[in-house]
Order: structure tokens, then C-alpha cells, then sequence
């Protein structure tokens, strides 16, 4: 796909949205359109996408350790974790109450990131001038286009964004799957070596494997952890009472 980057940035700014990419006409996609999101989110309904906090908590806690995400001498807690597609998920604040207190999350629908504002209230929410990392940071920002560093986070925990991201192409497969594609090589680029990406899916597995299937092709820098089978803690927990696939990768 051919973007003209400059001329979308100048639509962007005058529909003001916060994407530099043409949005789908409604006929073919809204998951693709701003305005679709901000509404949702004027709705004011915080909404669960697929999974809480508490059914996810054994998994990503155990692959936190396992995968030795952060150095020895650190508690998996240290981890900076990155939220994509914030939202109205209200299971993102049980995460952060859980001991996740370093958090980056985004949204690219900007009401959807003044809603996550009143999800996570002032006590949590990172300061200009905390002087440090613990707390949320929350950002108007496109998983196509991330504004973050090159290996910033250690690990990554999106709901159901990679689907939204790939919906957004509608019965255009082929620009679905391009748009996937660039969230995925953004994920490679801001995640650390020995870092995760931790995906929960349902609507798009197939074409979420598929797109960090090529990526590694191409770069090389991820290899799969989990590929949706069942999995199960070693306090027992089951992935197969999780409404969603989880799909794990670690940056090499």
C-alpha cells in the first residue's frame, strides 16, 4: 500500500481525527473510522473486550516469568508494559491495580483516550512531573504509527486491536492484511529483545498469525511462545475457559 502521508496528515487534521491514514468509507468498515470510535466512547459504557484481567492474569503472569521478560534482579512488575487500543477496557485498571504500574496505553480515537482518563482517575495516572515511569501514561496514537522509541516496552498486551486494526481494511482483504502487517512491524520495533507480545483475539486469528508469521520471515525477530493451543498454568488454569485465542511472541 502507497500512502501519501503528507496529504492524509492535512484530511486528518481538517476531520479532526488523529490518523495519517484514509479512512474506509462506512459502507465497507467503520473499525476503520474515527468517528465510529468516538462515539462508542461518548457512550460512557466501560465494556470488556473478550477477556477481564482475572482470566488473563495466570497466563500472562506465568509467561512474564517463564520468558524471564525482566532481568533477574527485577520483579516481573518492573515490566513496561504497552496497552494498544485503551479504550473503555475497564480490565486494563484491574491490571494496573494488580502490580503492573509501569503502563503505556493508546488509543487512536480520542474520546476513547478521555474515557480511559476517567477509568484509571488522577491516583493513577501518570504526572509531567512524577520523575519516573510508575503509573499509566495515556496517548492519542495509531498502531500503524506508533510515537515511541525503538525498544521501549518489554511487553505488550493488546485486547482485540489487532483485530479492530485488521477489520478496518473491510472486504478489502488485501489492504486488511497491509494494515496488520504495519501494526506488527511497529510491535517489532518498540518492543525490547526478550521482550512479548501478548495478543488476545477471536475475530482475526488466523490473520494475526499470518502477519508475525511474515514478519518473522522477513526480520527474523520474533519466535512464537503460544499458538493458541491449549495451555495450561501450572496452578492449573486452563486457556480453554478464556473466550479468546492467545497468541504469545518473544522479540529475539
Amino acid at each position: 500500500m502507497t500512502t501519501d502521508k503528507s496529504s492524509n496528515e492535512e484530511e486528518a487534521a481538517a476531520a479532526g481525527t488523529t490518523t495519517s491514514f484514509v479512512e474506509p468509507e462506512e459502507s465497507k468498515s467503520n473499525f476503520g473510522r474515527m468517528e465510529y470510535w468516538n462515539d462508542k466512547y461518548k457512550e460512557n459504557t466501560d465494556f470488556t473486550w473478550y477477556s477481564g484481567w482475572s482470566d488473563l492474569q495466570p497466563f500472562f503472569d506465568e509467561i512474564m516469568e517463564e520468558e524471564k521478560v525482566c532481568s533477574p534482579s527485577k520483579s516481573k512488575y518492573n515490566a513496561k508494559i504497552l496497552i494498544p487500543g485503551i479504550g473503555n477496557d475497564s480490565a486494563m485498571v484491574d491490571m494496573y491495580d494488580a502490580g503492573y504500574k509501569y503502563m503505556t496505553a493508546f488509543d487512536y480515537a480520542p474520546d476513547g483516550v478521555e474515557f480511559a482518563k476517567t477509568l484509571f482517575g488522577e491516583n493513577r495516572i501518570r504526572g509531567d512531573d512524577d520523575g519516573g515511569d510508575v503509573g499509566v501514561n495515556l496517548d492519542v496514537a495509531d498502531a500503524r504509527n506508533l510515537p515511541y522509541d525503538d525498544d521501549s516496552f518489554d511487553a505488550v498486551l493488546e485486547k482485540g486491536t489487532l483485530d479492530a486494526v485488521y477489520l478496518s481494511g473491510g472486504s478489502d482483504k488485501e489492504l486488511a492484511f497491509q494494515h496488520l502487517s504495519m501494526a506488527v512491524s511497529e510491535l517489532s520495533r518498540v518492543v525490547k529483545k526478550g521482550g512479548i507480545v501478548f495478543s488476545v483475539t477471536a475475530a482475526c486469528v488466523d490473520a494475526i498469525q499470518d502477519a508475525f508469521d511474515l514478519e518473522i520471515e522477513k526480520n527474523g525477530v520474533w519466535t512464537q511462545v503460544k499458538d493458541g493451543s491449549l495451555y495450561i498454568t501450572e496452578d492449573g488454569y486452563t486457556s480453554n475457559n478464556v473466550d479468546a485465542t492467545m497468541l504469545v511472541w518473544k522479540r529475539l
